[in-house]
């Protein structure tokens, strides 16, 4: 069996990095208000695990970070995203909401906003959620088109009873070529939303989102993309992208011997996902399972799965990716990756990224 003393030798940078931030994305449920065009999730419902099932993962989640803390002498940053489907269709969201922020993580919640009433914004304010996630497709037409008729007006009338109450509320943005031109315009709306900051991230052609695949964009448009987005951030409204390529416009390529997992995607390294199912994934997005929290805890599936030791290991990567010397920083999206390849009749985790800009550049 693989030792937690491995995991921070191989994907910690042993004492280099003394503070691990790691997060969880937990799908409390598939249950959703709206049906997206670009909707990863499959229409089928798999079963939700009760609150306190979600409880008592949480505390086993809470005793792995405090396991790593002690045996691998770093000090671990630990944060739950719960999501959906619609997590405020769940059954005891505020619960689990609650446990979590008393089991010392800080919580982070993704909606579609269109749901939040005053009550609710008061509840994310006084439990200590540190940012609520709504999703914005672009101006309001667009939005509707992609999302559903009244979604914009009402994920924006949700987005103004949050700020109202005092949260940090971030905007999400789904890049594509229905919204890619209007990058300006889109900020400019968040901005005057009330929203704090704003992100964009690409669109993965998988479960909905499938159909949509002559909507993504070629790698020059991806870099096009978020060349301007980026160039919008200032002091007063942060413009950001946690996309493992948008983090390589900065040209800050690690040294060319480094063979260590440091950042870029997160599958394998800084964060997992964990299905309404008990189902435990790399990534939802790539929607592979590594374990079941049913059969096995979060820690064990961490440390034993050869699926995410392999993504943590530069030898499986595939073509150029495995190459780059952005690798130990970027390894490309492995979620696009995933969905290309699948989509051609061959699907393989480690393929290259399509979008890269830097593959035969």
């Amino acid at each position: 069996m693989l030792q937690l003393k491995e995991v921070k030798e191989s994907i910690i940078a042993g004492s280099a990095i003394q503070t691990f931030d790691f997060f969880i994305q937990w799908h409390l449920t598939e249950r959703c208000n709206l049906r997206c065009r670009h909707c990863y999730q499959a229409r089928k419902r798999p079963p939700e695990m009760t609150a306190g099932d979600v409880m008592s993962e949480i505390d086993g989640a809470a005793r792995m970070f405090e396991a790593w803390e002690s045996e691998q002498d770093i000090r671990v940053a630990p944060s739950i995203h719960f999501t959906g489907g619609e997590p405020l269709l769940y059954r005891g969201f505020w619960d689990v909401v609650r446990h979590a922020r008393l089991s010392g993580c800080r919580v982070a919640v993704m909606t579609n906003g269109c749901l939040v009433t005053d009550e609710d914004a008061g509840r994310f304010r006084d439990l200590g959620v540190f940012d609520i996630q709504v999703s914005l497709e672009g101006p309001p037409a667009l939005h509707d088109s992609i999302r559903g008729e009244g979604s914009f007006r009402a994920a924006l009338k949700g987005t103004e009873r949050l700020a109202r109450a005092a949260n940090r509320v971030s905007a999400n943005v789904t890049l594509s070529r229905l919204n890619a031109p209007f990058i300006d315009e889109t900020v400019r709306i968040a901005r005057d939303a009330g929203f704090s900051s704003i992100g964009f991230s690409r669109l993965v052609p998988c479960g909905s989102g499938g159909a949509m695949i002559e909507s993504v964009l070629s790698p020059g448009e991806v870099r096009d993309a978020y060349g301007k987005a980026l160039s919008l951030s200032g002091p007063d409204f942060a413009v950001v992208s946690g996309d493992p390529l948008a983090g390589t416009l900065r040209n800050d390529a690690p040294p060319a011997d480094c063979g260590l997992t440091l950042s870029g995607c997160s599958a394998g390294f800084s964060g997992v996902t964990v299905a309404s199912d008990g189902a435990v994934m790399p990534c939802r997005r790539i929607g592979i399972s590594v374990g079941n929290l049913k059969r096995k805890s979060l820690r064990d599936i961490w440390a034993t799965s050869r699926t995410l030791w392999r993504l943590r290991d530069r030898e499986s990567y595939k073509g150029q990716c495995g190459r780059c010397s952005f690798w130990p920083s970027c390894r490309g999206c492995r979620a696009v990756a995933y969905a290309w390849s699948r989509a051609r009749g061959r699907a393989d985790l480690f393929a290259d990224d399509p979008q890269c800009w830097h593959i035969g550049g």
